[in-house]
């Protein structure tokens, strides 16, 4: 199930990132947290046994703090800055910190395999960031091209950029573990109750941008964003009860295979070619899948 919620997870920021070249990007952000809502608040209606726990609570909330945090500091990034160095930073620091939380904290036994396939995903990742660079491939995207930075501008560049990757992959990072910490019969409520609170942040930075409350750019843009918002939604299900079935330290390093399905859809459906990197990152990652799979 790790390895599902990871498919899906992947799949979600590649059409979030699509659907972010069409209309401004914490619009899409918003949409797609309040589609996950719907999912969860359907979910919720279906399968309602009684209020949950104190506890559940809690770690719902800090499990919304978490996802509206790194959501907002996500996209900012891939506003401000360079896409290929905030999204490794993301994914590296939300998969690290809750696997090694489950480590040190929960004390999870590591097998050989699983520490192998730990020590391989943090080149895999960042390889798999670095796309061909302007001078081979051939843009075609109407976006004008922004001016050319001096070495000052852009080493001050790529540190807001890992900054802000730091900040997201913390939150993210927050939110994984919270929701691990859920023990609920029927999750439902309690993953209601963090969707919501994810939003919050989200719609107060959209009102800062814009002087909006509400999201606006297309109405089949947001649908659609909302829908993937409920695919996303499904892929925090899925990892939840995966962590329900083994210790997280081995969901974690399932999880954390998630950002090569972006690269490899990007040449599929946007026939984006792959950069040398890239290649070498889908190989590592290739060898990681049998690595997890093997801790059974």
């Amino acid at each position: 199930m790790g390895i599902a919620a990871a498919i899906m997870f992947g799949s979600s920021h590649f059409f979030n990132g699509v659907l972010s070249r069409r209309v401004p990007a914490m619009n899409i952000a918003v949409c797609s947290q309040l589609g996950g809502a719907f999912l969860f608040g359907g979910w919720t209606l279906a399968r309602f046994d009684g209020g949950p726990s104190g506890q559940d609570l809690f770690w719902a909330a800090v499990s919304g703090v978490g996802a509206g945090l790194g959501v907002a500091a996500l996209y900012e990034g891939m506003r401000r800055c360079r896409i290929s160095v905030v999204v490794p930073v993301t994914s590296i620091v939300s998969v690290a910190l809750p696997f090694l939380a489950s480590v040190i904290i929960l004390g999870d036994r590591i097998e050989t395999p699983l520490a192998l396939a730990a020590l391989l995903l943090v080149p895999a990742t960042w390889l798999l960031s670095r796309p061909a660079s302007a001078s081979h491939t051939k843009d075609t995207s109407p976006v004008v091209t922004p001016p050319e930075r001096s070495p000052q501008e852009t080493s001050a560049n790529n540190a807001v950029a890992v900054a802000l990757g730091l900040v997201a992959g913390l939150g993210y990072a927050t939110q994984l573990f919270a929701l691990s910490r859920i023990s609920s019969p029927e999750p439902a409520a309690p993953m209601l109750v963090s969707q919501i609170v994810s939003v919050i942040p989200l719609v107060l930075l959209l009102y800062y941008r814009s002087g909006r409350w509400l999201p606006a750019g297309g109405g089949a843009t947001l649908s659609k964003a909302a829908g993937v918002g409920g695919l996303a939604a499904l892929a925090m299900v899925s990892y939840l009860y995966a962590t329900r079935e083994v210790a997280l330290a081995p969901v974690m390093i399932a999880i954390a295979l998630y950002p090569a399905l972006p690269v490899i859809l990007a040449l599929v459906v946007l026939k984006e070619r792959l950069s040398t990197p890239q290649i070498g990152g889908l190989g590592i990652a290739a060898i990681v899948l049998p690595l997890i799979n093997l801790t059974g």
